[in-house]
């Protein structure tokens, strides 16, 4: 899971490290986009950036994915490389 928060943490400096606000603001959008309810679209900025932290054992495989499209890439790959981690 380290090797996962870091690579996220890459992909953040490449999508021009945007504020964790931001991030949260994104995934409220992507997630409207995707027909979740007012009520469940947006994370808590503390819960976001810990996504990005080392040291966790888990993660929300969802918000992961929500995570990285905020961030302009494909969450295909990216759920595929949590479910190695997980193992």
């Amino acid at each position: 899971m380290d090797a996962l928060a870091e690579s996220l943490t890459l992909l953040r400096q490449e999508a021009g490290s945007p504020s964790y606000s931001t991030i949260v603001r994104r995934i409220s959008s992507v997630r409207a986009a995707r027909g979740v309810p007012a009520g469940e679209r947006t994370p808590g900025r503390i819960t976001v950036y810990d996504c990005f932290r080392s040291g966790r054992q888990r993660l929300d495989v969802e918000l992961l994915s929500d995570i990285v499209q905020a961030l302009g890439a494909d969450p295909g790959p990216w759920r595929r490389a949590y479910r190695a981690a997980s193992r």
